[in-house]
C-alpha cells in the first residue's frame, strides 16, 4: 500500500500546499508567488454543485477549474485527456461507477440556482483526493452522494457568465509551513490552509500506511516469538525422544559439537523452509489488506512491493530458528553415554511455600507436585506466562478497537450532537424564521497557543443541539472557549488560560478564558457560545442550521435557501462504515492472539509431557491414577494461564490505548473504551483456548506405556 500511494504522489507532483479563499486578486497572488520559499502556484476556482440525479438522497459535486499542471495531479482513467477547449466535465470515477454513469452522459448541476448539463468526456482519479469525503462532516468517503469534477476555465466562465475569480491555490513550495505569510496576505479572505500532513484527502491515507506497518511490525514480533518456542521445544522434544540413540553415537566417538551441529542444522533446515513458505504465501496476505482498503482509498493501481527489509525479516527467522535449535542443544547433549541410557534425572529441592504449613498442608498431593515442578522449571513457566500475557494483551486489543469506535460513533452522533439534519443556508436569518433550530458558524482558525495547525472555532447559539460537555460533566456555558481534549494535549492548554483566537474570514483576533476541557472526539478544535463572541466584538454569522425530524425532506425540497442537506442518520451510517473497513484487521488481532495462547501451551506441554513421562509412569507405580496424572497437568496449566491472564489485563489495556491513539488524526480522536465485556470476550477466549490444549496434552498420559516409560538400559 505504500508503494502504491508513494508512487501515485510522487508521479502526480502533489501540491506542498491548499489554500482556499473567498476571493483572490492579483495582487495577492503576485505576493504568494514573492515569498522566497515559493516555486510555483496555480490559482483555480473550486464551487459546489447540487447533481440532480434520480435518487432518495442529495448528491453533491466538488466543481473544479482545471489547467496545464492540473494534468500532473489528476489521472485519466477512461476518456479523453484534458482539452482547455472543451465544454465537457471529466468526473470522480468511483461516483460514475456507484450511479451508473458512462463516458458521454449528461450530467446536470445546479449552481447558484442555475441548471447547467456537462458531457461526461472522462472518468479521472486526483491525487489531491484519495480519500475523499466530499464533507468535513463525515468520517469516510461516500462516493455514492459526493464527487469531484474538473472542467475547463472556459467552460467555467460561461456558467459564471464571464464572473469567474480564483478562490482557491495550490502552491508548490521547499517548505509547508507558510501560514503566517499566507494569513498576512490574504487577511479575512483566508478561508482554509492545508498542507499534506492536514488535507483530510491525503493524509488519512499516509496515516493509515503507519497503521498497517505498525501492526506488521507486531505480527512480526508475535511469529518472531512462536518460532523461537516452536523450535526450542521441538528440539528438546527431539533429544528428549533419541536418548538412546545420542547414547550410542557418543559411544561410537562422536563429539558433542558434531551432534549439537546435527540439531543446529535440523533447526536450519526446518527454518528456512518456513521461512521460504512464509515467503510464497505473503502476497495473499497482502493481497487481502488491500482489498480491505480499496473502499477507503483511491489508487489508480494497487500493487504488492516488498522492500530488502523483507529479506532482512527472512534471513532473521532463519537465523533464529538455528540459534533457538542451538540453545535447546548445547547443555542437553553434554553427559557419558551411561548417563543418556539410564535416563537423565532431576535435581529436586524443597519450595519456599512448603514452610508455610498452614497453606502446604491444605492443598493436595497433585496441587504440591505442580508447584513443585513449576519451581524448578522455572523458565518453561515464565513462557507460558508470557504466551498467555501477550494473547490477553492482543484480544482486549482486537476485542476493544471496534467496540471503541463503534463507541465514538454513538457518543458522536447521539450524546455530543443529537440533531436531525444539518442544513447549509445562503441567509441563515431567512431559515431561522422558516424552521427552528439552532445555528452553528464553523470556522477554520489559528490559535494561540497551538500545535501547529489550524482547528476548528465552532460557534454556537442557544439550542438542544449541541450536547458536548467537559470532563466534569459541565455544558457549554457563555463567558468563555471550550477546547477539545486533544487539542488542549497537544498544545498545552489548560483551563483558566487566556487563548487568543483568530478566525479565517475574520482576520480579528479574539482572547477569551479557557473555561473547560470538552471530551468531544470529533470536531478538533474549540467550542464557544455566540453571545460570548459577539461580546468580544465578534460577528455571528452562521451558514449551518442544526433542525430536528420535524423538518422533513418535502419541506426543504424546493428551498432555494438551502444549499445542501446531510441527515445524521447518513453522517452515523458512514461512520459505521468506516469501523466495518476496519473490521478484518482487527479479526486478524484476535486470530493471531488464538493462535500464540494454542502454540505456547501445546508446545510447552508436550514439552513437559516428554521430559517426565517416567515421571508419570513412577507415580502410577507409587499408587497416582491416571485421572490424578490429568489433574497435575490441568493444575500447571491452570496456574500458567491464570498469571498470564492477570497480568495480561494491564497489558491489554495499556495497548488498547495505546493502539487506539494510533488512529486519531488532526480533526478526530479516537480513545480506549474499555467495558467489562470487552474483558469478559477477551478472558472466555483465553481461557476457553487453554482448557482445550490443556484437554488435549492431559489426553496424551493415557497412551503412557508405564513399562517402557521405566525401562533403563536394555
Amino acid at each position: 500500500m505504500e508503494k502504491s500511494l508513494d508512487t501515485f504522489i510522487s508521479d502526480s507532483h502533489l501540491p506542498t500546499v491548499w489554500l482556499q479563499a473567498d476571493a483572490i486578486s492579483n495582487n495577492q497572488l503576485k505576493d504568494i508567488k514573492a515569498l522566497p520559499c515559493v516555486d510555483r502556484v496555480d490559482a483555480k476556482t473550486k464551487l459546489l454543485a447540487k447533481v440532480d440525479l434520480k435518487g432518495d438522497s442529495e448528491k453533491y459535486l466538488t466543481l473544479e477549474s482545471f489547467d496545464e499542471s492540473s494534468k500532473k495531479v489528476i489521472t485519466v482513467d477512461k476518456g479523453k485527456n484534458f482539452d482547455n477547449d472543451s465544454e465537457g466535465i471529466w468526473l470522480d470515477r468511483n461516483f460514475a461507477e456507484k450511479n451508473h454513469l458512462t463516458l458521454g452522459d449528461d450530467v446536470s448541476l445546479v449552481i447558484a440556482n442555475q441548471t447547467v448539463h456537462f458531457p461526461i468526456k472522462g472518468l479521472v482519479e486526483s491525487a489531491d483526493k484519495i480519500y475523499f469525503t466530499g464533507s468535513i462532516e463525515y468520517l469516510a468517503p461516500n462516493s455514492k452522494n459526493y464527487a469531484y469534477g474538473y472542467v475547463s476555465e472556459n467552460a467555467l466562465a460561461k456558467v459564471t457568465k464571464g464572473r469567474t475569480t480564483y478562490n482557491a491555490i495550490d502552491i508548490y513550495a521547499k517548505k509547508d509551513d507558510i501560514r503566517h505569510d499566507i494569513e498576512e496576505i490574504l487577511g479575512e479572505h483566508l478561508l482554509s490552509y492545508d498542507n499534506q500532513k492536514t488535507l483530510t484527502e491525503v493524509s488519512e491515507a499516509t496515516g493509515r500506511v503507519g497503521q498497517i506497518r505498525n501492526l506488521s511490525y507486531l505480527f512480526s514480533f508475535i511469529f518472531i516469538l512462536l518460532a523461537i518456542l516452536a523450535m526450542f521445544t521441538t528440539i528438546r522434544r527431539l533429544i528428549e525422544s533419541q536418548t538412546k540413540e545420542i547414547a550410542v553415537i557418543k559411544a561410537l566417538g562422536y563429539s558433542n559439537g558434531q551432534i549439537t551441529w546435527h540439531y543446529i542444522s535440523f533447526g536450519l533446515l526446518v527454518g528456512s523452509f518456513g521461512a521460504l513458505a512464509g515467503a510464497a504465501v505473503s502476497p495473499l496476505m497482502s493481497l487481502f489488506v488491500l482489498e480491505t482498503q480499496k473502499t477507503m482509498f483511491t489508487l489508480p493501481d494497487w500493487q504488492i512491493a516488498y522492500s530488502w527489509s523483507s529479506l532482512v525479516v527472512i534471513l532473521l527467522v532463519i537465523f533464529i530458528c538455528t540459534l533457538s535449535a542451538y540453545l535447546a542443544s548445547r547443555q542437553v547433549i553434554k553427559g557419558l553415554p551411561a548417563v543418556f541410557l539410564r535416563g537423565k534425572t532431576k535435581k529436586v529441592h524443597h519450595v519456599f511455600l512448603e514452610k508455610v504449613s498452614l497453606f502446604w498442608n491444605r492443598i493436595s498431593d497433585e496441587s504440591k507436585w505442580a508447584i513443585r515442578d513449576a519451581f524448578i522449571n522455572r523458565v518453561r513457566v515464565l513462557m507460558g506466562i508470557v504466551g498467555v500475557a501477550g494473547s490477553m494483551m492482543l484480544l482486549i486489543a482486537g476485542v476493544g478497537m471496534p467496540i471503541s469506535m463503534n463507541h465514538l460513533v454513538d457518543k458522536a452522533y447521539n450524546t455530543d450532537f443529537s440533531y436531525a439534519k444539518r442544513l447549509t443556508v445562503a441567509n441563515y436569518n431567512q431559515a431561522a424564521k422558516t424552521y427552528q433550530g439552532q445555528g452553528v458558524q464553523i470556522n477554520r482558525a489559528h490559535f494561540s497557543k497551538d500545535d501547529g495547525y489550524n482547528r476548528l472555532l465552532i460557534i454556537v447559539s442557544d439550542g438542544d443541539f449541541v450536547n458536548a460537555r467537559t470532563a466534569d460533566n459541565k455544558a457549554i456555558e457563555e463567558g468563555g472557549i471550550y477546547v477539545t481534549n486533544r487539542f488542549a494535549e497537544l498544545a498545552g492548554i489548560k483551563k483558566g488560560e487566556t487563548l487568543k483566537v483568530t478566525p479565517y474570514q475574520d482576520g480579528k483576533s479574539y482572547s477569551f478564558e479557557v473555561k473547560g476541557i470538552v471530551t468531544s472526539e470529533t470536531n478538533q478544535g474549540a467550542y464557544i457560545r455566540s453571545e460570548t463572541f459577539e461580546a468580544a466584538g465578534g460577528k455571528f454569522n452562521p451558514q449551518t442550521l442544526l433542525v430536528d425530524k420535524n423538518v422533513s425532506k418535502d419541506d426543504i425540497k424546493n428551498d432555494q435557501n438551502i444549499l445542501s442537506v446531510i441527515n445524521k442518520s447518513d453522517q452515523e451510517k458512514n461512520a459505521y462504515d468506516f469501523v466495518n473497513s476496519l473490521m478484518s484487521v482487527f479479526l486478524m488481532i484476535i486470530g493471531f492472539a488464538l493462535l500464540l495462547v494454542i502454540v505456547v501451551l501445546y508446545n510447552l506441554g508436550s514439552l513437559n509431557f516428554v521430559e517426565r513421562m517416567r515421571d508419570y509412569a513412577t507415580l502410577q507405580v507409587l499408587g497416582f491414577s491416571k485421572k490424578n496424572l490429568q489433574l497435575i497437568t490441568m493444575i500447571e496449566n491452570l496456574m500458567t494461564t491464570s498469571i498470564g491472564w492477570i497480568l495480561g489485563i494491564p497489558m491489554g489495556i495499556w495497548f488498547l490505548r495505546c493502539y487506539v491513539a494510533t488512529f486519531s488524526t488532526i480533526r478526530i480522536e479516537y480513545t480506549a473504551y474499555i467495558t467489562w465485556q470487552v474483558l469478559l470476550i477477551a478472558s472466555v477466549l483465553v481461557w476457553v483456548t487453554s482448557a482445550i490444549t490443556t484437554l488435549i496434552i492431559s489426553h496424551k498420559i493415557r497412551t503412557i506405556n508405564m513399562v517402557e516409560a521405566l525401562k533403563g538400559v536394555e
